[in-house]
This record gives C-alpha cells, sequence and structure tokens, in this order.
C-alpha cells in the first residue's frame, strides 16, 4: 500500500478579509479588480478555471457521482495525479496534469477562489503572458518538489496549490516593490496559512514550498519587465496547449497509472481466484513502484511459497520483516522456512531441512511446528538426543494430543535402544516418560513391563502389564502377563505369601488357557 492520499490546498482568500470593512478599507490595489466580462474568453486565468472545472467534470463523468465529494486514488492516477513513482518512470507529464485535478470538490471550489481572487491581479501586474509563466513554473517546481520531497514514501497528490502558491509569492514581490503594503500583509498572511493548513491536514506542503520559492524567484526577475496588457491569444493557446499535452499523456498511459497499492489489491483479487503466476506479476509491478512497501514484498512472498518457490518467497518474507518487523511477517517468514524445510525433507535432504527449522527457530523459538520437523528430522538423522530435546519444547508450547505423541514415540524408541543395549533401568524410565505423554499406546506399557521383568519388579510389571491388556486383549500380552504373574507368584512364595502365590497360580494358568484358543484361530 502506499502512504496515502495527499491533497494540495490552498485557503480561499476570503477568510483573510473583514467583510464589514471591504468596501471602506480595501486591501487590493483598484487594479485587481476583475476584467470586464468581454475580455474573459482570452484571459489566462478564465481558461485556467475552466480547465479545474472541465477536468473534475471528466473524473466525475468517468468514475460516478461519488467522485464529486472526494475522487478515489484510482481515478486521480488515471487522469494524471503525481506519483513520484510513475514520474521517475517517464510519466512527466504527471507535473503538469496533477496541476488541474482536485480531490474533491470544496478543493475544487477553494483553489478556483484563490485563482479568480489572485489571477486578475497578477495579469495586470506582470501581463498575461508572464502571468501564464509564473504559474505555469510555479506549478511545476511544487510538483517537481512533490516528487523528490515523497521519493522514499510516494503518496498520491493533486491540486492547483503549488501554482497558486508560486502567483502568491510573485504578487507579494510586485506588491512590495509597488508599495502596496495592505496587499502585502495579506499575501504574506495568505501563503502564512496555506502552509499551517497544509501542516495540520496532512497535505502536501513541499508542493506548496515549492511553488512559493518559485514564485518568489520569478517574481523577482519578472518585475522590471513592462507588463503585456494587449489581447493577444498567445498566452491564451500556452495555457491551452499545457492543458492538452498534460492530459494527452494520461490519456497514453491509463494502464500503466497504478499505485503499489493498486497492484498490491489486483494482485490479491488475482491469487484469491488462483492465477497465482498473474499475482506475482501484479506483487512485482507494485515493488518495482515502491521497493519498501513491506505488504508487496509479504504478499510476493505468500504466493511464490504456494507456488513451490521458497528460496524467492523467503527473500520477499524477509524484506518484509526487515521493511516492517512486526507478527505477522515474522509468522510468514518462520512459516516459510518451516515450509521450506518439509519440502527438503521430501526430497530427501535431511541436513538442509534441519538448517531450515533452525533459521526460522533463530527468527521465533515459540514456534511448535518448527521444533516438531526439527525433533522428527534430527531422529531422523540419527541424533536422538536432539530429537527428544526440539519434541519436549514442542509439547510445552503446545500439549496437544499430536505434539505429545509425536514426543512419546521418540521416548519409545529411545528405550527400545536402551532395553538392547541392556539398560534397563534407563529403559524403565524413558517408557513411563512416554506413558505420561501418551497413556493410549498399550505396546509402551508392554514394552515397560518387559523391561521390568528383566529388572525382576514383577509386581511393577504385572501392573504395566494389565495397563496393555486393557487397551490391546490380545495373545501376545496374555502370554508376557502370564509369565509376570508366575513371576509375582515365585517372589510371593519365597516371602512367605502362600495365598497370594495361589492366588497367581490360578490366574496364570487362567490367562494360559485363554491364550491357547487364540493360538489355534
Amino acid at each position: 500500500m502506499n502512504g496515502g492520499l495527499r491533497v494540495w490546498w490552498v485557503c480561499d482568500t476570503g477568510a483573510f478579509r473583514d467583510g464589514a470593512s471591504r468596501v471602506k478599507h480595501p486591501v487590493v490595489s483598484s487594479s485587481s479588480r476583475p476584467p470586464p466580462a468581454s475580455e474573459w474568453a482570452s484571459s489566462p486565468t478564465a481558461l485556467l478555471l475552466g480547465a479545474y472545472v472541465i477536468a473534475h467534470v471528466a473524473m466525475v463523468l468517468s468514475a460516478g457521482r461519488a467522485e464529486i465529494a472526494s475522487a478515489s486514488s484510482e481515478t486521480l492516477m488515471r487522469f494524471g495525479a503525481n506519483y513520484a513513482p510513475l514520474v521517475r518512470e517517464g510519466q512527466l507529464h504527471r507535473l503538469i496534469a496533477s496541476m488541474f485535478l482536485h480531490i474533491g470538490l470544496l478543493h475544487l471550489c477553494l483553489n478556483a477562489a484563490a485563482l479568480v481572487s489572485i489571477g486578475p491581479t497578477l495579469e495586470r501586474d506582470y501581463g498575461r503572458f508572464t502571468f501564464v509563466a509564473i504559474y505555469l513554473a510555479s506549478g511545476l517546481a511544487g510538483s517537481v518538489a512533490s516528487v523528490l520531497w515523497h521519493l522514499a514514501s510516494p503518496v498520491v497528490s493533486a491540486g492547483a496549490s503549488g501554482a497558486l502558491c508560486g502567483a502568491i509569492a510573485a504578487g507579494a514581490v510586485y506588491a512590495h516593490h509597488a508599495r502596496r503594503p495592505a496587499e502585502v500583509r495579506m499575501l504574506l498572511a495568505w501563503a502564512a496559512a496555506t502552509l499551517a493548513f497544509g501542516a495540520l491536514a496532512g497535505a502536501d506542503n513541499a508542493a506548496h514550498v515549492g511553488g512559493l520559492i518559485a514564485g518568489v524567484l520569478l517574481g523577482l526577475s519578472a518585475r522590471k519587465r513592462a507588463p503585456r496588457v494587449s489581447q493577444a491569444q498567445t498566452p491564451a493557446l500556452m495555457v491551452l496547449g499545457v492543458v492538452v499535452l498534460a492530459f494527452a499523456g494520461s490519456v497514453l498511459t491509463r494502464r500503466a497509472s497504478d499505485t503499489a497499492a493498486a497492484a498490491v489489491n489486483r494482485g490479491v483479487d488475482l491469487a484469491q481466484g488462483g492465477d497465482l503466476e498473474q499475482a506475482v506479476v501484479a506483487y512485482r509491478r507494485a515493488i518495482e513502484l515502491e521497493p519498501k512497501d513491506a505488504i508487496a514484498h509479504y504478499d510476493l512472498g505468500l504466493a511464490l511459497e504456494r507456488l513451490g518457490q521458497f528460496d524467492a518467497a523467503l527473500v520477499h518474507f524477509t524484506r518484509a520483516h526487515e521493511l516492517d518487523p512486526n507478527d505477522q511477517h515474522r509468522r510468514g517468514l518462520v512459516g516459510a522456512h518451516v515450509n521450506h524445510g518439509v519440502a527438503l525433507a521430501e526430497r530427501g535432504d535431511g541436513a538442509a531441512a534441519i538448517a531450515a527449522y533452525r533459521r526460522a527457530l533463530a527468527i521465533d523459538d515459540t514456534n511448535a511446528n518448527a521444533h516438531r520437523n526439527l525433533g522428527l528430522a534430527l531422529d531422523d538423522a540419527g541424533d536422538r538426543a536432539g530429537a527428544i530435546a526440539a519434541l519436549r519444547r514442542c509439547a510445552e508450547l503446545a500439549p496437544t494430543a499430536e505434539m505429545k505423541g509425536a514426543l512419546a514415540s521418540i521416548l519409545v524408541k529411545d528405550a527400545i535402544q536402551m532395553a538392547r543395549d541392556k539398560k534397563h533401568a534407563e529403559a524403565v524410565v524413558r517408557y513411563r516418560e512416554a506413558i505420561s505423554f501418551d497413556p493410549t499406546e498399550w505396546r509402551t506399557h508392554y514394552n515397560l513391563g518387559l523391561a521390568l521383568l528383566e529388572l525382576g519388579e514383577s509386581a511393577q510389571a504385572v501392573s504395566a502389564l494389565e495397563q496393555a491388556q486393557e487397551l490391546e486383549d490380545s495373545e501376545e500380552v496374555r502370554k508376557l502377563l502370564s509369565q509376570a504373574i508366575e513371576a509375582r507368584r515365585d517372589s510371593r512364595a519365597d516371602a512367605g505369601d502362600l495365598g497370594g502365590a495361589l492366588d497367581d497360580l490360578s490366574r496364570a494358568t487362567l490367562l494360559r488357557l485363554q491364550a491357547a484358543p487364540d493360538a489355534g484361530k
């Protein structure tokens, strides 16, 4: 997404006049009175005003009545709003076209009132040709200043106030040398109010400042020339030519007028529709326009990940996290490393998979899936201790049946190896720990009973095997349980517990009889 919509804004001069005393104490010279109606046909002020209105009407007709109050960024961009990335790509017409566009009806009315207030004065003071030159050059300077100021964080901007600020500044220069102090004060107050309003409203003050500086310089260079007051058509044709060329550029580039935010939104729509390849194209276009757009990098990473292009996805997830290290971007980056690890493991590259899981955990050690997958990969690689440590952490973070079951399975594997190595006491500890995480696996109880028998703990072996029988009443379990009961019988007999020994003898005999039919089936 981009930095947001900014407005070039100039306040109506009426806000700086005392309506009750305006007739008795005029703040501008008599030469600033508007020309007769017959002169408006060739007046640059009238033509500029007409360009404002026609451009706004065209936007409304193009996009609907909703654009009357506030134009959308898409409509503004299509008609030539200023946007640094596209200007940088060569769409220079935006520097001029944006001077004739307005964000909404109120914006248009205020700038139109400002133009009508200052335009006729400058036409008479400097001459029409010079007025047009000052207006257009100041607007161009404001547009360039806006582009330069917003290179790092581009915004969409439109409006005439860069040009109008230049006109205000040039008018103040002329009024100062013509010894019209009241007019100078009014114009300076006007300029100050425009900058203050821009700061408070978040408008494009870079354009205001650029226009003001250009207006001062142009006013100083042009004030000594004799004004041209003839009705020659050159100034009017100059205005018409600039407007036509600027909007011709907008027509020719209308298909390449996206902002980064618009490109991202198009990519989202394409991705939701299943067209990931074109979504990637849209996201890459957004990044071309605004390389520091974290959302574009993140969404591109998601699309590339879904396409299985993990290396490229990780580049963009990493960049998104660098630009905006929030939880969503961190989770996306971690998830991409984990999914990359899964893909590597499926291709048989266990070492690379382990490295991918560890990169994920270096970013977020609380990701249970990363710990689980790391544990399983380490187990496949023969690192049983590392596998158990990773799966213990997984079970701590996400104590679900699935995660506990994964840990119990690895613990049982480790216990079986210990039993093979005749480390029956250590095996018993491992089996019991496995049962604490997953008491539903009958074979774990069975193996625990077997290890206890090896240690001569017949009573505990019987208890473990009884649990195994409750879960799985099979011939295999009955046979071992019978052996354990017989071992306990011998222990009871040696201890003088003849009653207990007889009970065990009868129970062991019954278990053998129960197991015999199973064997014959």
